[in-house]
């Protein structure tokens, strides 16, 4: 007998071919993308590593800087010890006291023992102590000029800075408040901001904004690598899917999984940290937020294919995105930042998201967001290309 011969059904004109295929990516079908959305979906809720990891970097962040350097206000511990007894020192006294922000006073008076503040600020427990010496009011009656005695622990740091510079304010408070009429010098400050922002709304509103460039980057790496982790790339190369769809299906479903990672860490950082953000102001930042989320996929995708190891991806991408939040302004703003590290910023993609989202979020009048939306939608080509790119190699 004759072996049976089977014949293959000719192509028409047009027609793609269903098999996984190197030149078949194009040809993705909606339902097809759905599949692979959901299968990856499926994976990542019952892996609790998957599931928490991608929340992991930011909510740290916000928890550890958050209470560390802007949960306790904005006042720095002194001492005062008031050694005159008239009215002048007590003024001088309640200046010192009263002398505040917005937010909060600018010194917290820990003591008023001189030998307690003098055991204190030798330990680093106090940024500063201050003491009014007894012969202040008498200088004052007769023309002359007190001394205030200082000491500091001088370690270079922001709040011995602050400290110094509120006491030298106080100074000119007192004199203006003393001699009305005879400060050489009148500001007349105009803010950016309707209210000074609190610290740590600042640093959680940051945490958001790197959950949304972290959780899609490394759930897309994490779900293109598992398939090389468990050994199911094999069934992803027989799969009648072209390839097309098992990359639009995998940016899908990274882009849901880091949006759901998002709305976690919002809702932590607005019950916890007081993070509002303007109704008016939410379409510009989901839009945003949306692109760099597909940016941030693509290259994941491109990542997990080309190191296929969750072991490697996830430190990798974690100590980036956490360098990228100090070092783009989430911590601080970038004014505050050191001239090397501003330069690196122009370079350095998420300095302009980090900078347009916290404008947006503050400012009264925010600079226009439409050229970081268009590079956005530039890096988000870029970022689905890349990862379509890395795929075709390694599948």
């Amino acid at each position: 007998m004759k072996p049976m011969m089977t014949m293959r059904r000719p192509r028409r004109h047009g027609q793609r071919d269903d098999r996984m295929g190197r030149n078949s990516w194009p040809g993705w079908h909606l339902d097809r993308v759905g599949a692979v959305a959901r299968k990856d979906l499926r994976q990542w809720a019952r892996d609790r590593q998957a599931l928490t990891g991608p929340m992991l970097i930011p909510l740290v962040l916000m928890f550890l800087c958050g209470i560390l350097f802007g949960f306790g206000g904005d006042e720095w511990n002194v001492g005062l010890v008031n050694e005159g007894q008239g009215a002048h020192a007590a003024a001088f006294e309640a200046e010192i006291r009263d002398l505040r922000s917005n937010i909060s006073p600018y010194f917290r008076v820990v003591t008023t023992d001189a030998d307690e503040a003098e055991r204190l600020v030798a330990t680093g427990r106090l940024h500063l102590v201050v003491t009014i010496p007894a012969d202040f009011d008498e200088r004052i009656e007769t023309g002359q000029t007190p001394v205030l005695r200082t000491r500091t622990y001088n370690i270079n740091t922001d709040m011995m800075k602050n400290a110094r510079l509120r006491l030298t304010r106080a100074i000119q408070d007192y004199a203006a408040a003393q001699m009305p009429g005879a400060a050489p010098v009148t500001v007349t400050q105009t803010t950016t901001r309707l209210d000074d922002v609190w610290r740590r709304t600042f640093i959680g509103h940051s945490a958001v904004i790197l959950a949304v460039m972290v959780g899609s980057a490394l759930n897309a790496a994490i779900m293109v690598a598992r398939e090389w982790e468990h050994r199911t790339v094999k069934e992803i190369r027989l799969a009648p899917r072209p390839l097309g769809d098992v990359t639009a299906g995998t940016l899908v479903a990274a882009v849901i999984a880091g949006g759901i990672n998002t709305l976690v860490t919002l809702a932590v950082a607005a019950a916890v940290f007081g993070v509002r953000i303007p109704v008016g102001r939410l379409p510009v930042l989901a839009g945003l937020a949306a692109l760099t989320s597909l940016a941030c996929a693509g290259l994941g995708a491109a990542i997990g294919a080309w190191l296929r190891d969750y072991r490697t991806v996830q430190p990798l991408l974690m100590i980036t995105f956490a360098g990228s939040f100090f070092a783009s302004g989430g911590f601080s703003s970038l004014a505050t930042l050191p001239r090397a590290v501003q330069a690196f910023d122009r370079f350095w993609p998420p300095t302009y998201v980090f900078e347009t989202m916290q404008a947006q979020a503050w400012m009264i009048a925010p600079p226009s967001a439409a050229p970081v939306l268009i590079g956005g939608a530039a890096a988000a080509a870029v970022g689905v290309g890349v990862g379509a790119w890395a795929l075709s190699r390694r599948l």
